[in-house]
């Protein structure tokens, strides 16, 4: 008699949920060539798509502090931002008086260092042919992973290729910013969240440990997993069908390796600068203009909005950075307290804004984009996907529920442009949409071999 709530591919494997079986934890021998080879087709085509461009790469202000900070890491001065950069209205970049010193995450200046280390400083073009290439490679071969287990060999293919397709990917990781990067750390933690759902009961240590280390590092990229422990700690004890004492111990054994790897940041913080920075020292003013009912919301760049308060912002700015952070943030706070119904229309608006729009033409255009029309189609067959991905709810549940939680959160935070900071939520996105495709082409697999069987009896 099988237990109450198993399909029957759940007694064919005897697994809880209905992911592609796996013979164990560990690729064996004879296929790690063929994971090569998925890694050599991706990088390639990333180097096509790269070369396509007229120029070799772009730079911007943030790019140029990423820089600046890995450029005094070379030179023994630390992690340190010496530098401030600003683009004028002629497009040139140049260096401005320094009026603050930006605190990012450590892991992408690191990586530009290492670049720089071995082809010289300031080396923005082999940050994209190199650094940028082979992330956006690795990430594809995540992709297909996550479709092996998700769908199967048979079908992991879609997600592939879906992912080397994407034209958003591959135009921002033109720039040196930490978009590639950070879809990476984000395309492994789904495919490791899909891996402990996978084993259910039959939870293995190290796959906590692995998940909990690259939480700990997408966050030292970008800190918006931070929040997101809660959404986790509800969806173990789902997974784990409501066995708390198996939830908490999962639970904890990731939190406890996201705080090892991210203390070292914190320590080497607090001595610097004698206060607590969990990731990066700047973001309140956005979390300040996000949340200001006067701001419009289908306006996405922070400076073409003029709705703060001039005499506010002209008494904050005279402030130590660390207490303006700290009043643009209690200020933000104090209106979302004071309109709660407003902040939740507001940030669904700006959700709908930044998060499920296209790229328009015009911005194409002016971002001199290749391939930008095909976002739309990505964007609705992933939201498809959406739709289709509750018919088996738990086995998806994580792909929805990180859409919904990082879409929700930036939106709450920032007004910014959704082309660039959507990206993150992308490869959730592509895995829905991969069902989409998958679900249409094993119909037409069941339709025509209904189509033989009518015909040989016929």
């Amino acid at each position: 008699m099988p237990r109450k709530g198993w399909t029957s591919l759940d007694k064919q494997y005897k697994r809880p949920l209905q992911f592609a079986p796996r013979t164990s934890n560990f690729e064996p021998r004879s296929g790690l060539w063929f994971t090569g080879l998925l890694f050599f087709i991706a990088f390639c085509i990333e180097l096509l798509y790269i070369k396509s461009y007229n120029i070799s790469y772009f730079i911007s202000p943030d790019g140029l502090n990423y820089s600046n900070i890995a450029e005094n890491f070379l030179h023994g001065q630390g992690l340190v931002n010496t530098a401030n950069f600003a683009q004028g209205d002629d497009g040139i970049l140049r260096a401005v008086a320094q009026t603050r010193e930006y605190v990012v995450g450590p892991v992408y200046p690191l990586l530009l260092a290492l670049v720089y280390g071995m082809f010289g400083l300031k080396s923005y073009g082999m940050v994209v042919l190199v650094l940028h290439a082979v992330l956006g490679a690795a990430s594809a071969v995540l992709a297909y992973k996550t479709g092996e287990l998700l769908f199967g060999k048979r079908y992991a293919w879609i997600p592939y290729g879906l992912t080397l397709g994407y034209p958003l990917f591959a135009f921002w990781g033109m720039y040196v910013l930490t978009e590639t990067t950070y879809v990476f750390t984000i395309t492994l933690f789904l495919y490791l969240t899909a891996f402990y759902a996978q084993e259910g009961n039959r939870t293995k240590i190290k796959t906590l440990v692995f998940l909990g280390v690259a939480i700990g590092i997408s966050n030292l990229v970008r800190p918006l997993l931070l929040l997101y422990f809660p959404v986790l700690g509800f969806w173990i004890l789902w997974i784990q069908r409501w066995r708390l004492k198996t939830a908490l111990r999962d639970f904890a054994i990731i939190v406890m390796m996201t705080v090892v790897v991210m203390s070292p940041w914190w320590i080497r913080n607090g001595i610097k600068y004698h206060q607590f920075i969990a990731v990066s020292n700047y973001g309140s003013y956005e979390f300040y203009l996000g949340n200001n009912p006067l701001t419009v919301t289908d306006q996405y760049f922070v400076f073409s909005q003029p709705s703060y308060n001039p005499e506010v912002k002209a008494r904050l700015e005279k402030l130590p950075i660390a207490e303006q952070e700290k009043e643009y943030k209690q200020l933000a706070v104090a209106y979302i307290l004071r309109h709660p119904v407003q902040f939740l229309q507001r940030t669904f608006a700006k959700e709908k804004n930044l998060f499920w729009q296209p790229v328009l033409p015009l911005d194409g255009q002016a971002y001199k984009m290749q391939g930008d029309s095909l976002d739309k189609w990505y964007l609705r067959l992933g939201l498809l996907g959406v739709f289709l991905s509750l018919i088996h709810l738990k086995k998806y549940s994580f792909l929805l529920l990180f859409a919904g939680y990082y879409s929700f959160v930036v939106s709450m935070i920032t007004v910014v442009s959704g082309a660039r900071y959507r990206l993150p939520v992308m490869p959730a996105m592509i895995l829905l949409g991969s069902l989409v495709l998958v679900m249409a082409l094993k119909g037409i697999e069941r339709l025509t071999r209904i189509n033989q069987q009518t015909g040989r009896r016929v």
